[in-house]
């Protein structure tokens, strides 16, 4: 199975970020959108991961201890950059999360898994590229969202969730909680 490691949003939050969504979707044909409902953060991608293979990671994760962190949502972007936009993304505050992210990959390097090439840099996905790069138009409408605020949250909990692609886009499905 597909999966990854990943912190929720609250729902006024994911509002929040799908009123932007729907406010530039229509201005481009060049991305694919990330459905409200499944906007999340990323920890760590684990990838296609055989079942038996749950139960490690499971441990891994639950050995952890983390103090609870506050995050707040703010201003948007683009991956690599605007010249050659192929993620549109919310930012976000989160000072303690790069060294979190960190932890975990160091912990499913131990079972494993790939390191991550690139430092950690909290984000959260909005649109993707369906070819080789985002319009030019998103770009510059996004200015006006460039200082948003959608808002703040406490993280006390981490999920491992399942991916499951289908062509309407990814199902997510939790499979773990863990407390911090």
């Amino acid at each position: 199975m597909r999966v990854f490691i990943a912190v929720e949003l609250p729902n006024e939050i994911r509002q929040s970020l799908g009123d932007v969504q729907r406010a530039l979707r229509s201005l481009t044909n060049s991305s694919r959108w990330v459905a409200p409902e499944s906007i999340h953060i990323t920890l760590k991608f684990l990838g296609e991961v055989p079942d038996q293979r749950i139960g490690d990671i499971h441990s891994a994760i639950t050995g952890l201890t983390w103090k609870p962190f506050n995050v707040t949502v703010r201003g948007v972007g683009f991956f690599p950059g605007t010249r050659s936009p192929r993620i549109f993304w919310a930012g976000m505050e989160a000072p303690t999360m790069q060294d979190l992210a960190e932890q975990l990959d160091t912990r499913m390097q131990r079972l494993g898994f790939e390191g991550e090439k690139r430092a950690f840099r909290p984000h959260i996905t909005l649109a993707r590229a369906r070819g080789t790069r985002i319009d030019a138009s998103l770009v510059n409408a996004a200015q006006e969202y460039k200082d948003h605020e959608f808002g703040s949250f406490a993280v006390d909990r981490l999920f491992l969730f399942k991916s499951t692609l289908k062509p309407s886009g990814p199902v997510y499905e939790k499979l773990k909680e863990y407390l911090l």
